[in-house]
């Protein structure tokens, strides 16, 4: 016969229980302030680093022609896109500015905080088409990418 100890078998599973990680996810009113507030900051940026293009063309003597229209100004757009929110979430550890109004944060799905390649990862699938719709599911598409999702904080 085998004996078993009742010890080991407790301490076994109280081990397990370590594992288990409660996240308390954002709600998609949240979500959505978040995406709104970001939004308008992201455009503001593209905006700014527009503004600030062209001065520095104005005033090396260049005319910018061709440079805010077609191939280029989506360029520039889609890259100041990405820049505001790769520098705001990946120097932040998953906090945007939205994200700080409404005390959430983006964490991995074991609740770890967003590396700067998961902060970019994120920012390249925003410009993915209609995937802002897919924020009317369960999951956005840039939380089930790159395996993150929102907390509140």
């Amino acid at each position: 016969m085998e004996s078993v100890n009742p010890s080991s078998t407790t301490q076994d599973l109280l081990g397990d229980l370590d594992e288990i990680v409660v996240l308390n996810y954002a709600t998609k009113g949240q979500r959505f302030a978040n995406y709104f507030i970001d939004r308008i900051l992201a455009y503001g940026f593209a905006i700014l680093v527009a503004a600030t293009l062209g001065a520095v063309i104005g005033l090396s003597g260049g005319t910018g022609e061709g440079v805010f229209e077609g191939l280029p100004l989506y360029i520039l757009m889609y890259g100041s896109y990405l820049a505001y929110y790769t520098l705001i979430e990946g120097l932040t550890k998953g906090r945007s500015v939205g994200k700080l109004i409404t005390r959430t944060q983006a964490v991995t799905f074991d609740g770890q905080p967003i590396t700067f390649k998961l902060a970019l990862l994120r920012s390249l699938c925003r410009i993915v088409p209609f995937e802002a719709i897919s924020g009317l599911g369960s999951v956005p598409w840039h939380d089930r990418w790159t395996e993150t999702t929102v907390i509140n904080k």
